[in-house]
């Protein structure tokens, strides 16, 4: 009986040392990126997972959006999109326009590349920045 048992425990730690060594399953981002259109018309369907959209950034005092329709106002306007949760980091800032007028609304925007979770649940769709690079349109 103490063999089976000394044997029971060895084979617990062997499974318990070697699922320690098991590489992690998260989920990455697709290595091609989406629309925020596509995006809009799916964040049902992404909820919570990782996605990669290109698109057209418009930062405010109101929070980040990624546009799914551009109003070609000074500054720009967005037309519906998907909200942005998290940082944008100083070498992404340093690289969007801004309005420079004090008396305007203050901007940032310009073409991105952001991977994030989608948010979907209660009719707002988000997506929770984990990176964001400058992107070419």
């Amino acid at each position: 009986m103490r063999l089976l048992a000394g044997s029971v425990l060895a084979a617990l730690i062997l499974v318990a040392c070697g699922s320690a060594n098991t590489p992690s399953t998260a989920p990455s981002a697709p290595a091609t990126a989406i629309t925020v259109d596509a995006l809009v018309a799916d964040a049902a369907t992404l909820d919570g997972r990782t996605v990669r959209v290109k698109g057209y950034l418009l930062a405010t005092d109101a929070g980040a959006m990624m546009c799914s329709l551009l109003l070609e106002s000074y500054p720009p306007q967005c037309g519906g999109g998907v909200g942005l949760t998290g940082e944008i980091p100083a070498d992404v800032v340093a690289g969007l326009d801004k309005t420079t007028e004090p008396d305007l609304a203050q901007a940032m925007w310009g073409w991105v590349e952001v991977v994030g979770t989608v948010g979907a649940s209660g009719g707002a769709q988000t997506v929770a920045l984990s990176e964001i690079r400058l992107a070419a349109p």
